[in-house]
């Protein structure tokens, strides 16, 4: 649970350090679920806060709406979230600890708590996957964030 989580923090940085070579596309307007790669992380941003908020056992009403500005602002709203997110799984010993929340239309239901961690990952996942498309249709190129790479960095790390 605690290594998805950084797997996923990890693929977000990753993923933001390499936009931040090609400043021009994060706000270029882009077809897509979301109308540029600004507003398609200020939703992973969002909804990982909705999640977070969940499995600390409040819901939230409504999933934000945040648009980056450039992407050194959203790489210190991630930093800051996933912060307090680390230090929350750092205390958490029982992945198979039930969590009761409301979604946003007060429906109640209950997940485990790595079940939550793991949704927040294969959310930001499929959303690095809509920014890599945008970056290849405004002709640049992406980087990496599969698992095993994730996996293997922090191999690289250790040696």
């Amino acid at each position: 649970m605690k290594n998805l989580h950084h797997y996923h923090m990890w693929a977000n940085e990753r993923m933001l350090d390499h936009i931040s070579q090609f400043p021009d596309v994060f706000k270029k307007p882009s077809a897509g679920p979301f109308s540029m790669i600004a507003r398609t992380f200020g939703h992973i941003y969002d909804v990982d806060q909705l999640w977070f908020a969940r499995m600390k056992g409040t819901s939230l009403l409504a999933v934000g709406e945040t648009e980056f500005s450039n992407v050194q602002e959203a790489k210190e709203a991630f930093a800051a979230l996933y912060k307090k997110m680390s230090q929350f799984l750092a205390l958490e010993t029982d992945g198979d600890r039930m969590i009761f929340y409301e979604n946003t239309e007060g429906t109640s239901f209950q997940n485990t708590l790595s079940d939550l961690v793991t949704h927040v990952v294969n959310h930001g996942t499929s959303h690095r996957g809509n920014v890599v498309v945008m970056l290849r249709e405004a002709g640049y190129r992406s980087c990496p964030t599969d698992y095993i790479y994730f996996l293997r960095d922090i191999e690289k790390s250790r040696a």
